[in-house]
C-alpha cells in the first residue's frame, strides 16, 4: 500500500514521535517494531528513514492519498497512546504533521 520513499519517511516521524518527550519509552520502540512489521519495512529503510529529518519527510508524505493520511496520523496516534503518557510536545507533533498534511480538511 505504501511506497518505499512512504515507508522510509513514515519510519521518520515514528521515531520523531517516540523521541518528542525526548525519551522513547519500551511500549513505544514495541508499537514502532509492530507498525514496521506490519508495513513489511525491511532493515535498511528502517535505517535510513532514522536519519531522515521530520521536515523532509512530511514533505513525501504530503503527496499522498487521503486514505494513507489517515492512516498515518493512527499510527502517530498509537505511538502517542502506547506508553499512556501524552506529553504537550507529542500532541504539537500531531498538530504539526496534521497541519502540513492538511488533515483537517480530510476530516471535515
Amino acid at each position: 500500500m505504501f511506497s518505499d520513499q512512504e515507508k522510509i519517511a513514515i519510519v521518520s516521524l515514528l521515531i520523531e514521535m517516540a523521541n518528542a518527550d525526548k525519551q522513547i519509552a519500551y511500549e513505544e520502540m514495541i508499537t514502532i517494531n509492530l507498525i514496521c512489521r506490519q508495513l513489511q519495512i525491511d532493515h535498511n529503510s528502517f535505517v535510513v528513514g532514522h536519519g531522515l529529518r521530520c521536515e523532509h519527510a512530511i514533505e513525501v508524505l504530503k503527496t499522498m492519498s487521503d486514505d494513507k493520511k489517515l492512516k498515518l496520523a493512527q499510527m502517530l496516534v498509537d505511538i502517542i497512546d502506547s506508553d499512556q503518557n501524552i506529553d504537550e510536545a507529542e500532541i504539537a507533533l500531531l498538530n504539526h504533521v496534521g497541519q502540513k498534511l492538511n488533515l483537517n480538511d480530510i476530516l471535515s
